[in-house]
């Protein structure tokens, strides 16, 4: 009994003191940048006792000990705390919904629940948070149905962007929209000065943008001014490069015994020329590691930018000044990029808010140099990985070395990068001024004129130099080249939007011309009077008959008419009707215009009041569907025409011979349009504040593609472009997102995945092919890629190999009604398979090895927050897609190798993958493109790994500064991939034929940085 009364008299004294009334203060502050929030209600749950922040996010509130406290805001997950002392400070998550946000779409934007089409958004927060060079870079992982590879590692190397597969055989870049202008390339951007990207992905999206958005769209906009007092921002970083991988090659001693064990396997002994003896590697150890030579450790990487906004009702303005410098992994001064920019935006809006005047410009200057990036002839990469270990970098005399054999156009790298001097210098502009009206109530008019100016200035300069007995320059040369480049867009639209009861209405109609110019002048000279790259210029030479000029000029123009009406019943019902009239000069006079509409739909299922209650923890379901067509007008131009060339020499009686013209290729005046058609079926969704989830079906046709006509050879011209060809591409799009918070705790995380199917379904020619030109080598290495109906576009075509001939019975059995099918083949060199069976090995026996493009892309991000402290690493992935490793000289028998030639044939049983050596390779084992070339290329890489810490604000007020945030940063830190090359991650936006073809590509570097931002 005294136990009990002592029991429920401590529970009495602890109720009582639980129920004393105490003074809560604290203060809550955003987890995305740690700024205080002013406005949050703060409320005893369960009553009407609370009160909201102050404008320095701080509050105060009576209240008992352990009653809850509920924290809420707009746009920010509520949470709800146990009051346990007298202070109590809050982080508030934004929420994982972003239905209410607005999106840019063509011409204007909208409310992304409203959006009915496959419209994909990157934030400006998403975009700093990585250091990346550049503006392409942001949307890698980001978007579901888009693959973007970078074209090369060297510095300023171009980027690939594939929006939901290849759909042609030219240029597969989106349309890039730049605030309004289009533009060709991205490459000028510092990704500072972007304010939101959107990706528009399906027809129903792209379709108000007509002939230019078969390849989809990227719109970006640029940061914008605010109101409120000036605000000056730093954001930079600095950091090392280094190469994230060295491939695995012989040395020295493994070098000689191969070459060695060829020439025996050949029939030659230790009297040959070519035999390599024990004097030339006695006393140089693994010999010279040459990529150790022309890889440079701790490249320095930085970027800088200072960034000014502020106004006031009336004026908003943001301008910003950057910097941006990246030295090359390869070469220790030639190779490199540089860009200095400058933007300013700025808006005013009258009194009477009917009138709005804005502009926007941004000057670029960059300036670059590089290596050959991807080439097994002339690269110094290729030629790093092919030249013998036995060679040394330099002779006793100081003079650069010869390879101990002749290896043709295989030089001394080192050597190689020593004389090259090939430098571009470019200046760009891109503006905007609009003015927009309303004249009368809900309806307003905008007309805006664009320029997109670059200018480009290349210096070549070639000296004396002799690397081997055919690579060699006799004479100095000196090139200059000149490019300018104008496009004019003058767009004017009528918009018209109101909102009666529960009907919304917004419909928009315009005009666009667009006139774009080229003109190029570019001169040449040799020998030069005074050598040296300070002194190439073309005055410089005494030899006036080196002396070269040349020069053209193009130009072309788009005309074009569209209209679009989006319609809302009670933020329920949705529908969107686009059509686009487009003319462009690049085609012919009997298809010169051409006309793409669109039609999306979509319905907001959890807005159904039959259906809420029964949706269970489902707070939002919208289901979608579109169909459009685009078009594709980026062909070049003078397709359609007979182009005339001055080259031809005629012969006449008296033997006197005259330079003439006549048509280079046979005109097309019905060439046309490629027209993609497009269907997209998906579903958005949302559980609570914390998950979301996105997921799209697609099938894109693309018809009328462009193809080289068949002709008989005796025409004596070129054959006409025509269109002739089908391609689909059809896949699925999923996005995960999920984000939470515990008190101070936040974590998030992002899941994206895509497949897609690539199908050439029609080509109007004889055998039903297209062929590429890629070749490399011997002439058994020739049109490694082609598209052929029924397979992907771009797929690599060679012989498929059936292992390693173990012995002579194997060899004999290889054969067609007794002839052998490899007459010349020995144990140890590899089976081609006769894939018809009529015992000849020719083109009709070379299948589809693979192709470059993944069947399954994936980005993970992750990221997470304690109080100051944040964390996140994005890792990107692709699986299904094949390499050809061409960066050995297959053709050259005493070239290096990678070292699994060690696991070669020496002996029945001893390999049936790895093929013997020979120094007469009469099999072709290394000269006929088969299988033994391709390689999967699947990878998995971290491609940013990020720690920061944002100072407290206690430490902040004492030097007057609004936040300062520290981090430390990794790309590419971890790579996994089975591919043996340099670099798995090879695009090619300019030619699908030459995608995933690597001949000694610049590597992706492993990067480490330290980095700020700071708001003054």
């Amino acid at each position: 009994m005294k136990n009990l009364l002592g029991t429920i008299f401590l529970l009495l004294c602890t109720t009582l003191i639980w129920a004393q009334e105490t003074t809560v203060t604290g203060k809550v502050t955003s987890a995305e940048d740690g700024m205080p929030i002013p406005g949050v209600s703060v409320v005893v749950k369960g009553s009407t006792n609370g009160t909201i922040t102050t404008i320095d996010g701080e509050f105060s509130l009576n209240a008992n000990m352990g009653e809850t406290l509920l924290f809420s805001f707009i746009g920010m997950q509520a949470q709800e705390h146990i009051i346990d002392g007298t202070t109590l400070n809050v982080t508030l998550q934004t929420e994982v919904s972003d239905l209410d946000e607005v999106v840019v779409v063509g011409y204007g934007v909208q409310k992304k629940s409203a959006v009915t089409g496959a419209i994909s958004s990157i934030k400006s927060e998403d975009i700093q948070k990585m250091p990346i060079q550049r503006a392409e870079q942001a949307i890698q992982g980001q978007v579901a149905g888009v693959q973007v590879a970078a074209n090369s590692g060297q510095p300023g190397a171009g980027i690939s962007v594939n929006i939901r597969g290849v759909g042609t055989t030219g240029d597969s870049q989106p349309l890039f929209i730049v605030d309004g202008n289009p533009v060709g390339d991205i490459s000028y951007l510092a990704s500072t000065d972007i304010g939101s990207m959107e990706v528009l992905k399906d027809a129903s999206a792209s379709a108000i943008y007509g002939a230019r958005g078969a390849n989809g769209v990227v719109i970006i906009t640029t940061k914008k001014g605010s109101e409120g007092a000036a605000k000056l921002t730093y954001d930079g970083y600095y950091g090392v490069q280094n190469a994230w991988r060295n491939m695995d090659l012989l040395d020295a001693r493994e070098y000689q015994m191969i070459i060695n064990e060829s020439l025996l396997n050949s029939g030659y002994d230790s009297s040959s020329k070519n035999w390599i003896q024990d004097s030339e590697v006695a006393g140089i150890g693994a010999g010279t590691d040459w990529q150790k030579e022309i890889f440079r450790d701790n490249a320095p990487i930085q970027s800088h930018t200072l960034t000014l906004s502020g106004g006031n009702q009336k004026v908003v303005y943001s301008s910003a000044l950057s910097y941006f410098e990246q030295e090359g992994i390869v070469s220790e001064d030639k190779s490199s990029y540089e860009r200095i920019n400058f933007r300013a935006n700025a808006d005013y809006t009258s009194y009477d808010d009917k009138l709005k005047i804005g502009s926007s410009m941004l000057y670029s200057r960059f300036k670059s140099q590089g290596v050959d990036p991807n080439s097994v002839y002339n690269s110094p990469l290729a030629q790093a990985i092919n030249i013998d270990p036995i060679t040394s970098v330099r002779d006793e005399d100081g003079t650069f070395s010869w390879p101990i054999r002749n290896m043709q156009e295989i030089v001394n790298p080192v050597a190689n990068m020593y004389y090259l001097h090939d430098e571009y210098r470019t200046d760009k502009i891109v503006g905007n001024l609009y003015a927009e009206y309303e004249f009368l109530k809900d309806l307003k008019v905008r007309s805006s004129l664009g320029i997109d100016y670059a200018y480009q200035w290349q210096d070549t300069y070639k000296p004396l130099y002799e690397l081997s007995e055919i690579t060699n320059n006799t004479s100095t040369k000196v090139d200059k080249n000149m490019k300018n480049w104008y496009t004019y867009n003058w767009e004017t639209t009528l918009n018209y939007h109101k909102v009666f009861g529960a009907h919304e209405v917004d419909a928009l109609a315009g005009t666009t011309l667009m006139t774009s110019t080229y003109e190029n002048l570019s001169g040449s000279a040799s020998d030069l009077l005074i050598e040296g790259v300070d002194y190439a210029y073309i005055d410089n030479s005494g030899n006036d008959e080196s002396k070269t000029a040349s020069g053209g000029f193009e130009e072309n123009a788009l005309r074009s008419y569209f209209g679009r009406v989006n319609y809302s019943y009670g933020d329920k019902y949705m529908a969107s009707l686009t059509v686009r009239h487009d003319g462009s000069s690049r085609f012919g006079s009997n298809n010169r215009y051409a006309t793409f509409p669109s039609i999306s739909t979509g319905w907001i299922i959890s807005e159904e009041s039959f259906l809420k209650d029964k949706l269970g923890p489902v707070s939002f379901l919208k289901i979608r569907a579109s169909w459009g067509q685009n078009g594709n007008e980026n062909i070049g131009n003078f397709a359609y025409l007979s182009l005339i060339t001055n080259n031809n020499e005629y012969n006449f009686n008296d033997g006197l011979t005259v330079k003439g013209s006549a048509p280079e290729k046979i005109a097309n005046p019905d060439l046309k349009w490629e027209t993609s058609e497009q269907t997209d079926i998906g579903f958005d969704l949302r559980v609570g504040s914390k998950f979301s989830l996105n997921f799209d079906y697609y099938n894109k046709v693309t018809k009328d593609l462009l193809i080289d006509a068949a002709i008989p050879g005796y025409i004596g011209n070129d054959a006409p472009t025509v269109n002739g060809g089908t391609v689909e591409n059809k896949g699925v799009e999923l996005l995960l997102g999920y984000r939470d918070q515990i008190n101070d705790f936040s974590y998030g995380a992002t899941l994206n995945l895509s497949a897609n199917k690539n199908e050439m379904t029609k080509i109007n020619n004889e055998e039903g092919i297209m062929y590429g030109d890629v070749s490399v080598g011997p002439s058994g290495m020739e049109q490694l890629t082609i598209a052929k109906v029924g397979e992907p576009i771009g797929f690599f075509w060679g012989y498929e190999t059936a292992g390693v001939f173990q012995n002579e019975a194997e060899v004999n059995a290889h054969s067609k009604d007794g002839v052998l099918i490899q007459e010349n083949a020995q144990p140890g060199d590899l089976i081609y398979v006769d894939q018809n069976d009529d015992g000849v090995l020719d083109n009709s026996d070379r299948i589809n090895l693979g192709d470059p493009y993944p069947d399954f892309t994936v980005g993970l991000n992750l990221n997470m927050a304690y109080k100051n402290i944040d964390f996140s690493m994005f890792w990107y992935g692709v699986v299904g897609n094949q390499m050809i490793n061409a960066t050995r000289r297959y053709d050259l028998p005493n070239v290096n190798y990678q070292t699994s030639i060690l696991n070669r044939w020496t002996g029945e049983g001893t390999s049936n993958s790895e093929p013997r050596v020979v120094w007469n390779d009469v099999n072709n084992n290394q000269g006929t493109f088969s299988d033994y070339m391709v390689e999967d290329a699947d990878y998995l890489r971290l491609k940013n790994i990020q720690l920061g810490f944002t100072l407290p604000k206690s430490v902040l007020d004492k030097v007057n500064i609004e936040r300062i945030r520290l981090y430390v940063s990794g790309d590419n830190l971890l790579t996994f991939t089975k591919y043996s090359g340099f670099e798995p991650e090879i695009g090619n936006s300019d030619n699908v034929f030459y995608t995933g073809v690597d001949q000694g590509i610049y590597p992706q570097a492993r990067v480490v940085s330290i980095g700020a931002n700071i708001t003054f």
